[in-house]
């Protein structure tokens, strides 16, 4: 160890008397012809150190709300009108914690193959870990992703009074597991003549709205009907 600090020793002190009687311009051009590699490295731990750090200490973790707007072809995601006008209608401070709306997953669960993909898996992942509160898409492909058992069975005690609320618009599934159920379940709502096709165009002419299974934010849901059903 020691000696390998002598060597680096020696190795700048070499250095150093090399670009002594250099003007300051001869120098910056020498350091960067031949430093450019370990500027670059330095440079690029700094700003990924730096990145981290506000990432972990000054960015809000939690969700108000994680909505994801699958199948359509406008790019609505964070940032975007539709975003900005929900974030205004509910109030929500995202300083405090963040609403995402995902608009960029592609998968339908009634056609063959439909799920053969990592948008699939990634919408898996976020229904298991009770981070996705809704999902919207075609009324076809929210009955396949019904009959899974992702989506929450709206005679829940957490959302039975949106069955009431919404009971004209109500859509069904036939579950796979027959044990569940022996007839067909409750998991989504209607919303094909909402701000998601009216105002914002996410979809031509119909959509649906089911709420992830594990979700711990039906206020959240509730707040984002009322938004899109002004």
């Amino acid at each position: 160890m020691q000696e390998n600090i002598k060597k680096l020793q020696a190795y700048f002190a070499a250095e150093k008397k090399k670009i002594a009687n250099l003007s300051f311009q001869q120098k910056v051009r020498y350091i960067i012809g031949y430093y450019w590699l370990w500027i670059l490295g330095i440079g690029a731990a700094l700003y990924l150190s730096g990145y981290m750090v506000y990432r972990g200490f000054f960015t809000p973790k939690d969700y108000w709300f994680y909505g994801m707007f699958a199948n359509t072809m406008v790019n609505e995601g964070n940032g975007s009108e539709l975003w900005q006008d929900f974030v205004s209608f509910a109030e929500y401070d995202t300083r405090q914690k963040k609403v995402e709306i995902n608009s960029a997953s592609w998968f339908d669960p009634s056609v063959s193959g439909g799920t053969n993909n990592s948008y699939y898996q990634a919408f898996v992942a976020m229904v298991e870990s009770g981070d996705l509160d809704v999902l919207v898409m075609g009324e076809e492909g929210l009955k396949g992703v019904g009959s899974s058992g992702r989506l929450l069975d709206l005679r829940d005690d957490r959302c039975s009074h949106l069955l009431e609320q919404y009971s004209d618009r109500i859509i069904y599934c036939d579950p796979y597991d027959t044990e569940y159920s022996g007839e067909p379940v409750p998991i989504g709502i209607d919303l094909s003549d909402s701000l998601l096709v009216t105002k914002y165009h996410l979809y031509e002419e119909e959509c649906a709205l089911g709420i992830g299974a594990y979700t711990k934010r039906t206020e959240s849901v509730e707040t984002f009907l009322r938004f899109a059903l002004q």
